[in-house]
């Protein structure tokens, strides 16, 4: 069995408490609507229309803080959901079938098999670290959800987005890799349903690729046909492995 870890996905979201910010706005929305109607009644049409204006700011100013308050309940309503640390064995499990893939694609000798399987480690390493820079938030690692691996989760208040890594020499992703990561979406998002999670699930697709410009081209138009009719909402991120390995292990 997986160890249970104690924390909650909705700790990495770092909501900011509002309910001071919604009362004193409130409290300050009745006082000027108070002194829009004394001003009204005493014909000072000037300071009437400057009740109204700081009225129309304000309005604005606590709608776009409900808002955020909204997705912070949302955040917060997720504390049912516990993501528990990926096993070794089920890393190794997914690593062992992608970097066999990957051989029998290549024609790589078993000699050479280390090799292939030290470089898919650093690709998928340096994408995550790419997604997380871009993201500025951390990515928790091999983690699962409701029982489903993942390579990584980000959390942001109402959108939890389940980042799986990939490593492409062909312009393909075969039908049964995206059936399977599909999937595990659907599956989580079927444990967000029972448990009535309000936050939204994303598929954010990392493919880690050594293409040129035409088989890079080929691969965006096979992703574009393959994911078009899917009910999951899915983000597709082609990386470049040299072009990572520049930015984060080569001087």
């Amino acid at each position: 069995m997986v160890k249970q870890n104690e924390r909650t996905l909705v700790n990495f979201g770092r909501p900011v408490p509002k309910f001071l910010v919604l009362t004193a706005g409130t409290i300050a929305m009745i006082c000027l609507v108070i002194g829009l109607v004394s001003t009204l009644g005493s014909n000072s049409f000037g300071l009437a229309g400057l009740f109204l204006f700081s009225i129309f700011g304000l309005a604005f100013f606590l709608w776009t803080n409900l808002t955020q308050w909204k997705r912070i309940a949302v955040g917060e309503s997720n504390r049912n959901l516990s993501w528990e640390i990926d096993l070794p064995e089920s890393q190794r499990r997914k690593l062992s079938g992608e970097v066999g893939n990957l051989a029998r694609i290549l024609e790589i000798p078993a000699e050479q098999i280390s090799d292939l399987l030290s470089a898919y480690i650093v690709a998928e390493d340096l994408a995550l670290r790419q997604i997380q820079q871009e993201a500025r938030m951390p990515v928790m690692r091999h983690i699962q959800i409701g029982g489903v691996p993942f390579d990584g989760v980000l959390v942001k208040q109402d959108i939890i987005t389940c980042v799986e890594v990939t490593f492409l020499v062909t312009p393909n992703v075969s039908q049964e890799k995206i059936n399977v990561i599909l999937n595990k979406m659907t599956a989580t998002k079927k444990n967000f349903d029972q448990l009535k999670l309000g936050a939204r699930t994303r598929l954010l697709l990392v493919l880690v690729t050594q293409l040129d410009p035409t088989a890079e081209a080929q691969l965006r138009a096979s992703l574009v046909k393959k994911f078009g009719q899917t009910q999951v909402d899915v983000d597709i991120r082609l990386l470049d492995f040299e072009s990572l390995q520049k930015i984060y292990a080569l001087d």
